[in-house]
């Protein structure tokens, strides 16, 4: 139970610190029975999420499951993901920054469509289903290489924007937001 305190107090935390052009818009937590995230399988009306925050990949023991809990039909209408590393200095200022945008193309909504199983399904499943075929991408960024000298801190975000619409329902934005920090000696 501790570990789901402390995995919704990350959904609620954080602020846009390191924000560029290019920074997703982070989504505010809300609680969804019709089509919500469960953390380990715990599949529950009062407890679904419609956004999280965390350093590491939902995966194993830490997988999230995109599901229903009030037994509800659903299907996957889209899903983009922004992918971004920061060079940023000793104050948190960028430095350098490289980002691109997958977006999910039409054509491959059916085959994710297929993963959901009794009204369930695993997020790293989903992702893990994805190949490069099946997304359209954008990249931005800075024009050269940060000098190694002039960044202390490397900074990954990857987030996960899935499109759900429950049967005779509005379409549901859920977010996967993973922060991970490293230090520019560890590289």
């Amino acid at each position: 139970m501790k570990k789901f305190f402390l995995l919704l107090a990350l959904v609620m935390a954080g602020t846009f610190v390191f924000a560029n052009d290019y920074e997703p818009e982070k989504k505010v937590t809300e609680l969804n029975d019709d089509v919500a995230m469960y953390f380990g399988g715990m599949v529950s009306k009062g407890i679904g999420v419609t956004a999280l925050q965390s350093n590491v990949f939902p995966q194993g023991k830490s997988d999230i499951t995109i599901a229903s809990a009030t037994g509800k039909k659903f299907e996957i209408t889209g899903l983009k993901c922004t992918s971004m590393v920061q060079a940023l200095d000793n104050d948190n200022n960028e430095v350098a920054y490289m980002v691109t945008f997958y977006t999910l193309k039409k054509s491959s909504l059916k085959k994710l469509n297929k993963l959901i199983k009794k009204n369930q399904v695993k997020f790293s499943t989903l992702i893990e289903a994805i190949g490069d075929k099946d997304l359209d991408s954008e990249t931005a960024g800075t024009e050269e290489e940060p000098d190694t000298d002039t960044f202390s801190t490397l900074r990954n975000l990857q987030v996960y924007d899935i499109f759900v619409k429950p049967s005779g329902g509005k379409e549901i934005q859920l977010q996967v937001y993973l922060e991970d920090f490293q230090n520019a000696e560890d590289l």
